[in-house]
This record gives structure tokens, sequence and C-alpha cells, in this order.
């Protein structure tokens, strides 16, 4: 199964403030973390105003890292090959740090593969979008991707 994921976080090299991934098949899960106490102002202008622009029914969930990565397990649980797509590498990389428990300690994952696909997903043609939005930009990247399938076959 593939799963669209995008994060936000604290300008290069920051922390993760939100995750979320959304299936092919269209399940999502949308995380929120600590917003730390100082931010880009970059992202204090253009992310945090949006963390919480989803629409009526999308759970999002406040979590810490232990909590994070359980969710994520079980979001991904039953999945025996989960292919993990982004569009920027600093997502594969807060991640992959989103999986860990603490020092030393991680979920059990038996496999996971990534992507990275350089493309744009906005403009997106998804009602009420809302980019800087882990969740959206994740749904975005979901139909821009799944849409250039169709197309190429």
């Amino acid at each position: 199964m593939r799963y669209y994921l995008d994060t936000e976080f604290n300008g290069f090299g920051g922390v993760l403030m939100s995750l979320a991934m959304v299936r092919q098949d269209g399940p999502s899960l949308y995380l929120l973390y600590e917003t730390p106490r100082e931010l880009d102002p970059w992202v204090k202008r253009n992310v945090v105003p949006r963390l919480g622009s989803v629409p009526p029914g999308v759970e999002m969930r406040q979590v810490g890292q232990a909590d994070g990565a359980r969710a994520i397990a079980d979001f991904l649980k039953g999945d025996s090959d989960p292919d993990v797509i982004a569009d920027w590498p600093d997502d594969i990389r807060l991640f992959c740090a989103a999986l860990m428990l603490g020092p030393g300690s991680t979920v059990l994952l038996e496999r996971l593969k990534f992507e990275i696909l350089r493309v744009e997903p906005y403009p997106t043609d998804l009602p009420g979008a809302v980019e800087h939005n882990a969740w959206w930009d994740a749904m975005a990247l979901r139909r821009r991707l799944m849409r250039r399938e169709m197309v190429d076959g």
C-alpha cells in the first residue's frame, strides 16, 4: 500500500510540528506535536496559523514522541509492504525520527520502503486545500501522483 507523507517543521533542520499520512485508498493520520516556543519567522507566519485547518471529521491527534510513534505503527499495522512517498527529503527524515519511542527504542515495523518524488502538489483542485498544512499537503501530493499514474498508465 502507498502512503503519502507530509510534515511541517520549525525551519531548516527544525523539530517536527505536524505529520500527516494518507493511504492511497483514502484513510489518513494527522498528528500534531508540541509547537516550539521559539519559532522560525516564516513558520510562525505560514505554518502555525494553518496547523488545525482540516475539514470536519478529520481526526487531529495531539501527541508526544512515544504516542506519535505508536499512532504511526497502528496506522501501518497489517500492511506487510508499506511504501511511504514524500516530495521532500526532510519529510522522510522527520518520519523516521517520529518512529522512535525514546533512546535506543523504536516501534516494531517489519519493513518500510521510502520514495521521494519531486513533484509540486500545488496548485491543486482539492476544495478547501490549505497549503503548508501537513494533512492538506499529503492529500494534494496523493492527488497529484495518483492523477499522474492514471495519465502515464
